[in-house]
């Protein structure tokens, strides 16, 4: 069971009694009689041994294996105990100590598991927290219903609401990672309690935060507020007047992107952030158009490939089974044949992010906490698909073409999250095409590529070929 799965009525605190008091007796009863796995202990000064390395590497598969195994046994016998609103307690919800500092308390098996004692603790109180957090969403509800009926009022009453809402949210998990799904999935579960009629919850909050929130990026202000306009709209029929107008600068400092000089009715979904910021984009297709892809390496036939896929190893380690789950659609297609369509991205990214919905982003887009800024034209997804196309390029060799297509993806940007891991699905499809699956790919995903630099994207293209050519050996 996933928290993506939970009604309000699976997690309201008041349907599910609960005694803190029992918390860590109970993790100490349902945990695994075979003990809490070793702790992942990575060493960036070790060094491999060629004789040995890939029993090396074999053995930490297996106790990685057995880390995110642990964290999925511990997960069912918290659901089985408690029902399904525990399922939570791994959400990375932090919670608060004694003097209000926020603490993340569990972050995943890799990260998580230390001494079977501390691990056992850092579980209870995870679940503590998880607890908490629903607890205050659910104060937080019915501080808020019943909202007026008049449409006027309602409007203002929505907006209210969810920009509280998205606050608390960011507030409790610190922005990172995963607050962004829960956040979406408080706001569902807010539709639910304020009866809003029909099926259609996770379309009114995908058009109200879809492009404006990601992991791991705390909102601004600006954001918080346009997307709480714009579930209200949709939800009362009401748009702000023109001359709706809040103050010049909001208490952050920054101007507000509801100013004097701006009517509401001309604002634009996503508000960027006050300091010009190059077009990164820009600078990719202009490094794209100079740097010598057919001169870069040389052509490679395949199929080249061992009993180990990098790729797949890079993202099983961190816990990602959507892209794993995605992977096998790649590996059905590059079987199948034929060229790299957005079609076909869009299929896999949905996967990745267990949505229906993942279309080319509408708006200028941005990473790296707002140091990097993807602007959007109205040609760009015609751009992108003919990029894509060139990906199977035959007459282009197989390492330019997989570092190039890499690229393409990491700076158009074209799904509102997750494009680091379509790039990595992109290569592996163009790798894939040809026979070749990399038996070492964590250097590759896990270095940054800068877009304005020729020397860095042919240089990629060569590091692909030296990992071709490692696994070849």
């Amino acid at each position: 069971m996933t928290i993506a799965t939970l009604t309000w009525a699976d997690v309201d605190p008041a349907r599910h009694p609960f005694d803190p008091g029992t918390v860590h007796d109970v993790v100490r009863a349902v945990a695994s009689a075979g003990g809490v796995p070793a702790p992942y202990r990575y060493n960036r000064f070790t060094v491999f041994d060629p004789a040995t390395a890939e029993a090396d590497w074999s053995r930490e598969r297996a106790a990685e294996e057995a880390r995110w195994a642990w964290q999925q046994a511990m997960d069912a016998a918290l659901v089985e105990h408690y029902g399904g609103w525990a399922a939570g307690w791994n959400a990375q919800m932090g919670g608060r100590t004694a003097d209000g500092a926020l603490v993340l308390r569990w972050n995943g098996a890799r990260d998580s598991i230390t001494t079977p004692e501390e691990t056992l603790e850092a579980v209870a109180g995870a679940l503590l927290d998880w607890r908490t957090f629903l607890e205050d969403l659910a104060e937080l509800f019915a501080r808020h219903l019943p909202l007026p009926a008049e449409s006027s009022a309602a409007f203002v009453a929505w907006e209210a609401t969810v920009a509280t809402l998205v606050a608390a949210v960011a507030a409790r998990s610190g922005a990172d990672e995963h607050w962004y799904p829960v956040c979406s999935l408080a706001l569902k579960w807010f539709l639910d309690v304020a009866e809003v009629p029909g099926d259609g919850h996770d379309a009114l909050v995908e058009a109200a935060v879809g492009g404006r929130f990601w992991s791991s990026v705390s909102p601004q202000g600006a954001e918080v507020a346009d997307a709480a306009e714009s579930l209200a709209a949709a939800l009362t029929g009401i748009t702000p007047p023109p001359d709706d107008a809040w103050p010049d600068i909001w208490p952050q400092d920054w101007p507000s992107w509801r100013s004097t000089e701006l009517p509401a009715a001309a604002r634009a979904p996503r508000t960027p952030p006050p300091v010009v910021v190059p077009d990164t984009l820009a600078a990719w297709r202009r490094i794209r158009r100079e740097a010598r892809w057919e001169h870069a390496t040389g052509h490679v036939e395949g199929p080249v490939r061992t009993h180990r896929d990098g790729i797949a190893e890079h993202f099983a380690k961190r816990g990602c089974r959507t892209v794993l789950a995605a992977l096998a659609l790649v590996r059905e297609d590059a079987n199948a044949g034929g060229p790299l369509t957005f079609a076909r991205l869009q299929a896999w990214q949905q996967q990745v992010l267990g949505t229906t919905t993942a279309g080319f982003r509408t708006t200028s887009a941005w990473a790296r906490a707002g140091r990097e800024r993807y602007a959007y034209r109205d040609d760009l997804p015609a751009a992108f698909e003919a990029c894509l196309a060139e990906a199977t390029d035959p007459l282009v060799p197989l390492p330019s073409r997989a570092a190039r297509v890499f690229l393409d993806v990491l700076f158009f940007h074209p799904f509102a999250d997750g494009n680091a891991r379509s790039a990595a699905l992109a290569l592996y499809f163009v790798l894939g095409s040809d026979g070749v699956v990399l038996a070492r790919a964590a250097p590759l995903l896990m270095t940054r590529w800068p877009a304005a630099d020729p020397r860095g994207a042919e240089g990629l293209a060569r590091f692909v070929a030296a990992l071709i050519e490692q696994t070849r050996r």
